[in-house]
C-alpha cells in the first residue's frame, strides 16, 4: 500500500466515546429531550439528498421534531450542543499514543487530516491537537454528513493526493469504513468493541482492524521506520 497522507475522524476515533459519555452524563440529562431528537434527525439528514442548506434544514427538522419556532431551536443547537457540550472534551483524554503517532506520520512526511460530522476548529483546541493538521474538514460545512461522498471529496481535494494514498482513520464502519472506501480511499477501523460489520455491506471490509493504537502503530512501523511509501 502507498500512502502519502493520513485522515482521521474525531469523535469515538482519537478519543474513548465511553469517557465522553460518563463526562456527559449529566449535561445529557439535563438536555435529555433535545439530544434524543437531534440524534433522530441527524440520522434523516445522513439519507437526505439534496440538500441547499443544511443548518437551515436541520433547524427545521428539529423545529417540526420538538414543536417550537425555527430560529430558537437553532439557537439552541448552537448554545447546548456546539458550544456547551463541546467542552466536555477539556476533560476527556486522546486514546494513548495518539500524539506520539501523529508525531511520528508528521516526521515521515505524510500529509495529515481530520474530519468531523461537527464543527472542528475548537474540537481540535480543546483536545490539545491545533496547528497538527493539513486539512481539517467539517461535514457540515460541505453540506453532507459522512458517509455521503461529498465529505470525503473535499479531503480528497484538500491533501491533493490520489485517494488510494489516502489512509483514512474511524471508529465507525457505516460511516467512516463505508463511506471512505466508496470514495476510494484506504481504510483502517478502530474496533475496540468487538463489532461487526454491516451485512449488507460485507463486500466493503477495512484494509486494517485494530483495536489498541499499538497495533496500528506497528502496522504502520515499517513505513514509519524505513521512510519508505510503501506498506504491505
Amino acid at each position: 500500500m502507498h500512502l502519502r497522507a493520513v485522515a482521521f475522524d474525531i469523535d469515538g476515533t482519537l478519543y474513548p466515546n465511553r469517557v465522553m459519555m460518563r463526562r456527559s452524563v449529566g449535561f445529557g440529562i439535563r438536555h435529555a429531550r433535545l439530544l434524543y431528537h437531534f440524534a433522530k434527525v441527524r440520522k434523516v439528514i445522513r439519507s437526505t439528498r439534496p440538500i441547499e442548506d443544511f443548518y437551515r434544514l436541520q433547524a427545521r427538522l428539529m423545529a417540526d421534531a420538538l414543536g417550537r419556532p425555527e430560529e430558537s431551536v437553532r439557537t439552541e443547537i448552537q448554545r447546548n450542543i456546539y458550544d456547551r457540550w463541546e467542552l466536555v472534551l477539556k476533560r476527556v483524554p486522546l486514546y494513548d499514543q495518539v500524539p506520539d503517532l501523529l508525531d511520528e506520520l508528521e516526521r515521515s512526511g505524510l500529509r495529515l487530516g481530520v474530519m468531523s460530522d461537527f464543527p472542528v476548529a475548537r474540537k481540535i483546541e480543546l483536545l490539545g491537537l491545533d496547528g497538527r493538521w493539513d486539512c481539517a474538514i467539517s461535514t457540515e460545512q460541505v453540506g453532507y454528513l459522512k458517509p455521503n461522498p461529498e465529505p470525503f471529496e473535499r479531503l480528497i481535494e484538500c491533501l491533493d493526493v490520489d485517494p488510494s494514498e489516502i489512509l483514512y482513520v474511524g471508529n465507525s464502519y457505516e460511516y467512516d469504513v463505508v463511506g471512505a472506501s466508496r470514495a476510494g480511499l484506504r481504510t483502517a477501523w478502530l474496533n475496540d468493541r468487538g463489532g461487526t460489520s454491516n451485512a449488507t455491506e460485507a463486500s466493503i471490509q477495512p484494509d486494517f482492524t485494530f483495536s489498541h493504537y499499538r497495533e496500528l502503530r506497528t502496522w504502520l512501523g515499517p513505513y514509519l521506520t524505513s521512510g519508505t511509501q510503501s506498506i504491505q
